[in-house]
């Protein structure tokens, strides 16, 4: 005796056709496997409701059991659930990337070892970020021609900061892990190896600063000052 499908009553084809198994004696036929197919491919909620519907408006017609309605049910949930939990991963996702974002464009680096009007309140650890770059056998020949006549490279001045650009974000990235919001003592190193290969590295100490405020009137407060500006009140420094 030919199989059914279990949601609308339509026989199974026996090779090549598209099924969904519910369970081990419950299959759906090809017509039924599309839209729990297409339920798990859109994530627009008006069509996710319009193809549930339909599956469960071929329930009534098939006049399908009890046990059948609760594992089509139990399925759709499923795939509900899943879609929730990939949009939720999406979302949070989103959030730190923006939060990292935020961070980073808030993020403070200098080479010297304070910042006006802010204190550091905690020394984290060393941090450091390195590039490596080919100058290329053109670039170099530029670059000694220019040399003969007094004038600087532009095409190495150029990959030169471009190096100590990436190797500062790497620095900062790994700060940003440690918790850091600035780096103080920036200090950068360019080594060159065979090959025209130029190396550069870049090293500070990340620190976790605030900003100096007075606790009368809240208006910033610059480090060497004893007293607010604008209140009067005698600002308490903090013992290191």
């Amino acid at each position: 005796m030919a199989k059914c499908c279990c949601i609308c009553g339509r026989k199974l084809g026996i090779f090549g056709e598209e099924r969904y198994k519910l369970a081990e004696e419950y299959i759906a036929c090809y017509s039924c496997a599309q839209i729990f197919r297409k339920l798990k491919e859109f994530d627009d909620k008006k069509i996710i409701d319009k193809y549930e519907k339909e599956l469960l408006g071929r329930l009534d017609e098939n006049n399908a059991s009890q046990e059948v309605r609760n594992l089509v049910e139990n399925e759709i949930e499923n795939i509900k659930r899943v879609k929730y939990e990939a949009e939720k991963k999406k979302e949070l996702e989103k959030q730190r990337k923006e939060q990292s974002i935020r961070k980073r464009n808030e993020f403070m680096v200098t080479t010297g070892y304070n910042f006006e009007g802010y204190t550091i309140k905690k020394y984290l650890n060393l941090v450091h970020g390195e590039n490596v770059l080919g100058t290329g056998m053109f670039s170099e020949a530029s670059a000694s021609i220019a040399d003969i006549f007094g004038t600087s490279s532009e095409e190495f001045g150029k990959k030169i900061s471009k190096a100590k650009e990436d190797a500062q974000e790497k620095m900062i990235i790994n700060a940003l892990m440690l918790g850091a919001n600035a780096i103080i003592g920036i200090d950068f190193d360019i080594t060159t190896f065979s090959n025209n290969i130029i190396g550069v590295s870049t090293n500070g100490t990340a620190v976790i600063i605030d900003t100096n405020v007075c606790p009368n009137c809240g208006k910033k407060v610059l480090e060497n000052e004893s007293f607010c500006t604008s209140c009067g009140t005698k600002i308490e420094k903090e013992t290191k």
